[in-house]
């Protein structure tokens, strides 16, 4: 028997990354080569623009989400270094975030809705990171959500705690019990999510949980209901503030 190669690991990470960041970057050429030749009517060229950004966009989070997987892992114990001083208001960077999966989300006739876009929660930290987790989250939630459904966020404060609560659901094939307990570890995907997409690179539950522990000294937690069939990410933060 061959002795295991311990860099297979990465490989198939560096693997499902590249496969990952090509599709959109393709959809990117294809879309400006149709622009360039005058393919697309001249009142759908802002539409295919708007869509070509968000396909960039998410290729972006990806880059992203590789970079602070490998920066983590080259400084191990260490955190590299963020401003964490400016103010993240949760209802303005939910927003933002959802923007990038609107097109793919009307293709799939799925709706991001958020509950309370009024009450301006806020927390302290980087807003480049706590966007991150929300287009991470939403990611998985439009990939693997039931067509025709809605990804919900809802915000609130817990009574008893007094905690900010931000929960995310969408109803779609989730994970078992076992697997709650390892969705966040780097390179997990559940077995669900496995059989609906092949390949993936198992880091976006992973960065969230980097960012909202260990840089916001948050907490993160995913839940599944099989009666409801309904998949929640649910973050929890004790410092907070209405701005």
């Amino acid at each position: 028997m061959p002795p295991e190669d311990s860099s297979l690991p990465d490989l198939r990470l560096l693997a499902n990354f590249v496969h990952q960041i090509v599709n959109p970057l393709n959809g990117v050429i294809g879309t400006v080569d149709n622009l360039i030749d005058g393919s697309v009517p001249s009142e759908k060229r802002e539409q295919r623009l708007r869509a070509t950004r968000a396909q960039l966009e998410f290729a972006v989070m990806i880059v992203r989400n590789l970079a602070y997987f490998t920066e983590q892992s080259l400084t191990p114990g260490k955190l590299p270094q963020r401003d964490l001083s400016k103010t993240c208001v949760i209802p303005q960077l939910v927003i933002e975030a959802a923007l990038f999966f609107q097109e793919s989300g009307i293709s799939r006739g799925i709706k991001i809705e958020l509950t309370d876009p009024r009450t301006q929660y806020a927390i302290t930290g980087s807003p480049e990171l706590i966007r991150q987790v929300f287009m991470n989250i939403f990611d998985n939630a439009v990939k693997y959500s039931d067509a025709g459904t809605e990804v919900t966020v809802k915000t609130h404060v817990q009574k008893k705690t007094k905690n900010l609560i931000i929960e995310i659901s969408n109803i779609g094939p989730g994970f078992t019990s076992e697997e709650s307990r390892t969705i966040f570890d780097p390179g997990v995907r559940g077995s669900e999510a496995r059989k609906l997409i092949a390949s993936g690179t198992g880091l976006g539950l992973y960065i969230c949980k980097m960012i909202v522990e260990d840089y916001h000294k948050g907490e993160v937690e995913a839940e599944y209901s099989r009666a409801t069939r309904t998949v929640t990410i649910r973050l929890r933060f004790s410092k907070w503030r209405i701005v």
